[in-house]
């Protein structure tokens, strides 16, 4: 006796080529180019940033970050119609404190010295580093003498997230260690710069320059890399390393949003009046109850239905009726 499967197979034929590629795959990022203005025909644009509104420590001290932040726009002139190949074995300013190049600059002690570079930053390879101990380690550079020098180990980019935030604290602690005063009032009383490589200056070190621009000024990912790419126009990240950045800019809006409720909060913590007694405090924002918590099965049909009504991309399906 035939088994169902045997019975059935013959009404069925698979609508398109199977593949699990694509399971291998990170979802493909898709980074649209920035909306450029042409002044005497060079190409500039504006990016967006926010107010760093933080007050904990985690990034650094909140009251330099919050100085630094706002005494920087970000008008930026693109580099695509003067980019040239050549260009990629040097180092370019992304921030006027902050480089991004390849390893090579990073061992050149005339460029370190002419630059001004106190602090080099290197993004390496984990599994390099475990073959390798002294693998682009910048404390073994000679043009390292008299520098601080630190070291970012990941392999993978999911990696990245959760081992970058000592990073950028540290890179932060430095550049306020370096201000000619406190508070600064502008963006040039900060002394220090800081050269961020990797072996090609396009891939690792990229993707820290970018995470650092989000986290400290506010720029969200697609604006981050538009930033680094408008002057080292050679990097090349990785659909991993962009889908790394879009997870990054959900924590990033997190945590500002958590800043934002601990700073409406700070009134309901109040000190006495200057006469002994007690303050009055506001009424406490309630909390959500349960109803407001959870919806009824009638809310998700309707939300079904006004899904539906959007046109929203369906699926296909795997297999199709055979034609009578």
């Amino acid at each position: 006796m035939a088994s169902w499967a045997e019975s059935h197979s013959n009404h069925y034929v698979a609508a398109q080529g199977y593949s699990d590629k694509r399971r291998l795959e990170a979802p493909r990022v898709n980074v649209p180019p920035p909306d450029l203005n042409y002044r005497n025909g060079t190409p500039t644009f504006h990016v967006h940033g926010l107010p760093y509104n933080r007050t904990s420590g985690q990034y650094g001290h909140h009251e330099f970050l919050r100085a630094l932040v706002s005494c920087h726009r970000f008008d930026l002139a693109h580099s695509m119609l003067t980019w040239q190949y050549e260009m990629r074995r040097n180092a370019q300013a992304i921030l006027p404190f902050l480089f991004l190049g390849p390893s090579s600059v990073a061992r050149d002690p005339a460029f370190v010295c002419d630059s001004g570079i106190t602090l080099l930053v290197a993004a390496r390879s984990s599994k390099s580093v475990r073959a390798r101990k002294s693998f682009l380690d910048p404390a073994t550079f000679a043009s390292s003498a008299g520098i601080a020098t630190w070291t970012f180990d990941f392999d993978h980019p999911a990696e990245f997230i959760s081992l970058v935030k000592p990073v950028i604290r540290a890179i932060n602690e430095h550049l306020e260690a370096t201000c000619a005063r406190t508070p600064i009032r502008d963006i040039h009383d900060v002394c220090g710069k800081v050269l961020i490589f990797c072996e090609s200056g396009n891939d690792r070190s990229a993707l820290l320059v970018a995470a650092y621009l989000m986290v400290v000024f506010g720029v969200e990912a697609i604006a981050a890399i538009h930033m680094v790419q408008s002057q080292r126009f050679c990097i090349t990240l990785s659909d991993d390393m962009k889908n790394v950045l879009l997870d990054l800019q959900t924590i990033t809006t997190a945590e500002r949003q958590v800043s934002d409720a601990d700073a409406v909060m700070k009134p309901f913590v109040m000190p006495s009046n200057d006469d002994g007694s007690v303050a009055t405090r506001p009424r406490r924002p309630s909390k959500r109850n349960i109803d407001e918590l959870y919806t009824s099965d009638d809310d998700m049909r309707n939300g079904v239905e006004r899904l539906v009504e959007t046109n929203v991309r369906e699926g296909v399906a795997p297999f199709v009726d055979v034609a009578d």
